[in-house]
């Protein structure tokens, strides 16, 4: 077990100093998606991951050293280029996990391009990413816990597809033997043709591709999302045939983008898999508009979230703890940075940095909390691992 008396690690000279500066102001200037107010480019420049481009845009509103915002936050989604710096690298945007992690690479390596290119070292310091990596104790890289998310599967409000669907034990569960594979999140992404799953009460329901007519249609978000890579690797580590990212309406194809509930207003029986974190900071974008000046975009069309076996996503309104699909979520950094930027030490090093203290101006809520995530304060244990907030040395990779 990872405990924080091993992530307390001293600070730099001078960050006490650099650290003073409020972590909210009393007001706050209106945050978009490539952030929005004073000053256009911020020390630490961040992209990557849709799942926690939200809470980011909140940190980036209210997390200040030195008297000046420090985070500049540029969404999966949106212009077709960015620039992090006055007179930095105009380059692609970043969508998904993976695609920021690239783009950090690129930043930090001579080797890794990005879009065609090799950016250089100001154009990006952080990745946002909602997926780990093959963890090795050297890697040059640090996945940092930065906040605790759940999946689940949502669907449209009126639907063939069940609620409460298990995840299954494995691959090709049949508990009673009867040659009918048991309806579990397993079996159904697993399959590569129209097939029928049974429920404990022994009722049929097809699984099948899109235009199949089937009782439920599985999609999976684009290549490149964490929550994807996440999602396959919760399910049996590969997606049957029948399992899309792209769906066709009237308008034409398109992207699965992840936590957007297009798809099941588009697909009749649709089922995909949302960020609860998500689904909880798009409901409430009205009240986190109020309270930070951060657009976060509804994009649930209509998606509703659903229960895991017996397990609800929500408890009294919030993630619940005890979702069974769990995760923590991740920002990345170059490990050795971070005894060199005393800024990103500030923001995201130890478990008394600015990200995880960050509080809502004039309360004492939690930005964290507030965008629908779940805090790591005294360590979250999934799946028999327990995470930290700020833990900068468990979690690395090439």
């Amino acid at each position: 077990m990872q405990t924080n008396t091993k992530l307390r690690r001293g600070l730099l000279a001078g960050l006490a100093a650099t650290a003073v500066a409020a972590v909210a102001f009393g007001a706050t200037a209106p945050a978009n998606a490539d952030p929005a107010g004073a000053p256009t480019y911020r020390t630490l420049a961040g992209v990557g991951s849709d799942t926690t481009q939200d809470l980011n845009n909140g940190l980036a509103s209210v997390v200040a050293i030195g008297g000046s915002l420090a985070l500049g936050s540029y969404d999966a989604t949106g212009s077709a280029t960015i620039q992090t710096k006055s007179g930095g690298t105009v380059f692609n945007r970043p969508n998904g996990s993976g695609s920021g992690v690239t783009a950090l690479k690129s930043a930090k390596d001579a080797t890794t391009l990005w879009g065609g290119q090799n950016l250089v070292d100001t154009d990006v310091q952080f990745a946002r990413s909602s997926s780990a990596a093959a963890w090795t104790p050297s890697g040059a890289y640090s996945y940092i816990p930065l906040a605790l998310d759940a999946v689940t599967y949502a669907t449209a409000s009126t639907t063939a597809v069940p609620n409460g669907i298990p995840l299954g034990t494995s691959t090709g569960q049949d508990s009673d033997s009867d040659g009918v594979l048991d309806l579990t999140l397993r079996n159904i992404y697993t399959r590569g043709a129209t097939t029928t799953l049974e429920n404990a009460s022994n009722v049929g329901f097809t699984v099948g591709a899109q235009g199949s007519g089937a009782n439920i249609i599985p999609f999976i978000p684009q290549a490149g999302s964490g929550t994807r890579s996440f999602w396959i690797s919760q399910v049996g580590g590969s997606i049957g045939s029948i399992v899309s990212p792209t769906y066709t309406d009237g308008s034409g194809t398109h992207d699965v983008q992840e936590h957007d509930g297009s798809v099941t207003a588009a697909v009749t029986n649709a089922l995909v898999p949302f960020s609860i974190a998500q689904h909880i900071a798009q409901g409430n974008s009205a009240t986190l508009a109020s309270n930070y000046g951060v657009t976060v975009t509804d994009r649930r069309n209509g998606a509703v979230l659903r229960s895991v076996g017996a397990v609800a996503p929500l408890a009294s309104g919030v993630l619940n703890p005890a979702f069974p699909i769990a995760r923590p979520v991740f920002t990345v950094v170059k490990y050795a940075e971070l005894a060199t930027n005393t800024a990103l030490a500030a923001v995201f090093q130890n478990d008394t940095a600015l990200a995880y203290n960050a509080t809502r101006p004039g309360s004492s809520n939690l930005v964290i909390t507030d965008f629908g995530f779940g805090d790591l304060t005294g360590g979250v244990t999934i799946g028999g691992v327990t995470y930290n907030p700020g833990d900068t040395t468990s979690y690395r990779a090439n």
